[in-house]
């Protein structure tokens, strides 16, 4: 059994639209979520610095930046790896990291990451600013990886990066973004936040998302309502099923390549199941 956190994170300042859901993953492919609800950040901070292992958390924020801008704020070493850009990150101020960003905006425009650009059209560079502004959950969420990555070294396996320790009892922390997952599952996976057809779709989402996924989710009555009224909701709940996929079988997700590997490690990677 398997401790399942779905999170669909918000780096705003008002710190009210951060979801979470918690659930338990049976060895049967069964879950049940025990709690879906808004959370503030720092209660995020100490739910995954104390859950039991094993668990997977599923986090739907950036892991890292393109390699360029990577560079560009530590200009004289570049960092070897997510950790060593955690740490850059985490040593300069939010005002200073959006000044950094729009300097360097104007002389490189918004790259995306390099396997966003390849596997993930649909996708917004870290460096994005308007509609949506990506900046303040890239910025915060880095931070918080920072911090538990500093705090607890050896309780965290963040892919694709190696296993920092021999024991198979860890957290493992996945960049996952929520449409990408509905995409390769082939349910909707845009105007389900908003527009005219958006209950059609959030309606197709949870009616599809156990019978795509292959996770039975024994409770999911007792959710619809929330997430048909709430996609920070929705989104959560699809988040703990990617989760829970990966802690089925990771090998059933889209790794890096071997040429792959170098940026991945680097600049993150959202993590996606392979097409059937």
């Amino acid at each position: 059994m398997a401790t399942i956190i779905g999170v669909d994170f918000s780096g705003a300042r008002a710190d009210k639209n951060t979801w979470a859901a918690r659930g338990l993953l049976d060895t049967d492919g069964s879950l049940v979520l025990e709690s879906v609800q808004s959370i503030r950040r720092e209660d995020l901070y100490r739910l995954l610095a104390d859950i039991p292992v094993p668990s997977v958390a599923a986090l739907d924020f950036p892991f890292g930046v393109p390699a360029q801008f990577a560079a560009f704020l530590s200009p004289r070493r570049l960092p070897s790896d997510m950790p060593d850009l955690w740490k850059v990150v985490d040593s300069i101020i939010a005002d200073e990291f959006i000044r950094e960003r729009n300097r360097f905006v104007i002389q490189h425009g918004e790259p995306k990451r390099a396997g966003d650009r390849k596997h993930h059209p649909e996708s917004y560079s870290p460096l994005h600013a308007v509609n949506p502004n990506m900046l303040p959950m890239t910025y915060r969420g880095i931070r918080l990886l920072h911090r538990w990555h500093e705090e607890q070294p050896h309780r965290w396996w963040v892919p694709p990066l190696p296993l920092a320790t021999d024991d198979d009892a860890v957290v493992a922390l996945l960049e996952l973004m929520p449409g990408a997952l509905l995409k390769s599952l082939g349910l909707p996976y845009k105007g389900y936040k908003r527009g005219r057809h958006s209950d059609l779709r959030r309606t197709q989402i949870l009616d599809g998302l156990p019978h795509k996924s292959g996770i039975r989710i024994l409770n999911l009555g007792a959710l619809r309502k929330d997430c048909l009224v709430n996609d920070d909701c929705l989104d959560s709940v699809v988040a703990a099923v990617g989760a829970a996929m990966w802690a089925q079988d990771p090998a059933l997700f889209h790794h890096p390549n071997e040429d792959e590997l170098n940026d991945a490690q680097l600049e993150g990677w959202i993590y996606v199941p392979r097409p059937n």
